[in-house]
């Protein structure tokens, strides 16, 4: 198994267990084959991430494919369907067709986010925070790693935008973040710009106005950009967002109407795909009651006018996402299930792996993230966040070196929780499950030499500083403690 399979396989979600004791033999069967199907899709990306992420490469025919993994036609088609899901490989009818490796989408991304946004109901200004945190970020680093392909796309942008030929305005910002040398930095531009549009529906015309303060200050920051001041780049940065944040907040509520979501530009669903995102709409709108029973396969395929096998298929999609779960036998149906981050953490790690992001670069965005949750809980912290911090403080105590190794970071989940930002906490959350998976990577240091007393020493200084609600000096703390968990995890 490749470096890079090793560690998406570490966040793959389990297993959807269907139907219960009473379970019968034919629910059991296709219960049993749904896995086979996401275990032989695994198996397809481990190999295609082998062979490179090849774009346009046909990995074999239906037939070769069937005799090399061993399976039915049947299994086979259905881990085609989680592969096509998952932007990953398509299969290509006719002469030289075949299993083809998809270009990579950030669609699976989005789709995941947008889930579990929805459903912890993240509000506007929390989107912006987050924003804040990367875009500033981004702004100020690419003030000084900028290469002269990125000045020129940067010129070229914002003379498009002045001409009013830019067909993007957000363009500018995917440039910058590309202009930092840090591929995840721009992903993660990307993806929050795109999250963005939950709150900011296509159906709204954007003033003319409004577009030119936005080309005005887009000049504004690419000059501090190409003049080397990345302080000035970044403070630039700040109102700019700030001022979009303001202009949709005018606009629209402070919760996304999933109702209004669009589809992404440039998607062509199918059918099944089509129908999970209008089941997912409806569970939204009904305020994601957990537990509910939607129907019984019979009962959907009437109210959705589809066919068992389409049917099926957006179950698949429902279930990737953590929307809703199908229990097979008397008494079964769909039922809407709580999202977590473990569809996320899935999509992220594989976007990750195929973009070639190294753990260096995870690290840059993972310590401007938990630095500002840091700040937030600081501010926000109560009696009860206080007994949360200790609780994990006290977990680290009396670990063993080996638990310690698998928990060590969960005192940082536990701060990203206290911070009171939805998002900021679901991004810290990712990035702690990508650090751990890269520090468990093989050519690590072995457990033995975990610096177990280290952690556990500067994590109790951290809580200290909190405790006294030192902020100064927890954000030096913290930041001693990452560039060291940094060094030793590269």
């Amino acid at each position: 198994m490749t470096k890079a399979a090793a560690r998406r396989r570490r966040v793959a979600r389990p297993a959807v267990t269907r139907g219960g004791a009473k379970q019968n033999g034919m629910a059991a069967a296709r219960a049993k084959g749904s896995r086979l199907a996401a275990y032989v899709a695994d198996r397809i990306i481990d190999d295609i991430a082998a062979r490179g992420w090849l774009e346009g490469e046909v990995v074999g025919s239906e037939a070769e494919l069937l005799e090399k993994y061993g399976v039915s036609r049947a299994v086979f088609r259905e881990a085609v369907r989680l592969l096509e899901h998952l932007h990953v490989a398509r299969m290509r009818r006719g002469p030289g067709g075949g299993l083809v490796v998809s270009a990579p989408t950030a669609d699976s991304v989005i789709d995941a986010v947008a889930v579990y946004i929805v459903y912890v109901g993240a509000q506007v200004d929390e989107v912006f925070a987050a924003r804040l945190v990367i875009e500033e970020l981004a702004a100020e680093l690419a003030a000084v790693r900028p290469d002269e392909g990125s000045i020129s796309a940067l010129r070229a942008q914002l003379h498009a935008e002045r001409e009013h030929e830019a067909r993007d305005i957000r363009e500018l910002h995917h440039l910058i973040g590309a202009a930092t040398g840090n591929p995840a930095i721009a992903f993660f531009v990307d993806l929050l710009s795109t999250v963005t549009s939950l709150f900011r529906p296509s159906a709204d015309a954007v003033p003319a106005r409004f577009v030119a303060q936005v080309t005005a200050a887009h000049g504004a920051i690419v000059e501090a950009i190409l003049s080397g001041d990345g302080g000035l780049a970044a403070s630039r940065m700040r109102v700019h967002i700030l001022a979009e944040a303001q202009f949709l907040q005018a606009k629209r509520p402070a919760r996304p109407r999933l109702t209004e979501l669009p589809d992404p530009a440039g998607r062509s669903e199918k059918r099944a795909e089509q129908t999970a995102r209008q089941i997912f709409r409806e569970v939204a709108q009904a305020g994601w009651p957990v537990g509910t029973l939607l129907g019984s396969e019979t009962e959907l395929m009437a109210r959705y006018d589809v066919s068992r096998a389409v049917l099926r298929e957006a179950v698949r999609v429902l279930e990737h996402h953590q929307v809703a779960r199908m229990r097979r036998g008397p008494g079964g149906g769909l039922f809407v299930v709580e999202p977590g981050i473990e569809a996320v953490a899935d999509a992220i790690a594989l976007q990750i792996d195929r973009l070639g992001i190294k753990a260096r670069d995870l690290y840059e965005v993972r310590s401007a993230v938990e630095m500002a949750a840091l700040e937030m809980a600081v501010t926000r912290l109560d009696s009860a966040g206080e007994d949360r911090v200790e609780a994990a403080l006290e977990a680290e105590r009396i670990a063993t070196g080996t638990e310690l190794r698998m928990m060590g970071h969960d005192l940082h989940g536990v701060l990203a929780g206290l911070s009171g930002n939805r998002v900021i906490e679901l991004l810290a959350l990712v990035l702690l499950r990508l650090s751990r998976i890269h520090a468990s990577t093989p050519n690590q240091q072995p457990v033995s030499r975990v610096p177990t007393e280290d952690v556990v020493r500067s994590h109790q200084k951290i809580v200290e500083s909190i405790q006294n609600r030192d902020l100064d000096l927890a954000r030096r703390r913290m930041r001693q403690h990452l560039d060291a968990v940094s060094k030793w995890s590269h």
